[in-house]
């Protein structure tokens, strides 16, 4: 498998781990239903998302790729620019592994806002990010992005259905 640039590979974090940079205590893991008594509450559900984004910042930081894949659809779609579409939690799952080989770190991540369709059961993440790894000569490599993520919510839980991040020009 051909390795990709440090660049590429931190355009792939915010299809990763997007809008994750809010802190949560250690309970955030655990989710309670959006809806109650066949209403659809935004707040909760908002607070779910942005829990299971903190849920995995913490995941990514400890390396710890199982604790990321809970997140996810078996059938999700990545897609990151400059590389083909990621599909299914495998293949998610590979990539989370390129991605740690580039010791991701000074993450920041600004999310513009989490919208919600009529019916609650679908919802859109977006924002911005940018991010520092190390290329294969061990140089740090500056990257920043938008992202948009889609969740879904499964009855329990919401989970992401697909992704998408572009990079631009990160602030010097």
């Amino acid at each position: 498998m051909r390795r990709r640039p440090a660049v590429a590979l931190l355009a792939s974090i915010p299809a990763i781990v997007a809008g994750c940079g809010k802190s949560t205590p250690a309970t955030a893991d655990s989710a309670t239903p959006a809806a109650t008594s066949g209403t659809f509450d935004r707040r909760t559900a908002r607070a779910e998302i942005l829990r299971a984004d903190s849920a995995m910042m913490r995941g990514l930081a400890s390396k710890n790729i199982d604790s990321l894949m809970r997140y996810y659809d078996p059938d999700v779609v990545s897609m990151t620019q400059g590389s083909k579409p990621v599909k299914g939690m495998g293949s998610v799952r590979s990539s989370y592994a390129e991605v740690l080989t580039a010791n991701p770190g000074d993450l920041s991540f600004d999310t513009g806002g989490i919208s919600f369709s009529n019916d609650g059961s679908i919802a859109w993440h977006y924002g911005t990010f940018e991010a520092t790894a190390t290329d294969a000569a061990g140089k740090p490599v500056k990257a920043a992005g938008n992202y948009l993520q889609i969740w879904k919510h499964t009855g329990a839980r919401w989970v992401i259905v697909a992704e998408i991040n572009n990079s631009f020009p990160p602030r010097q």
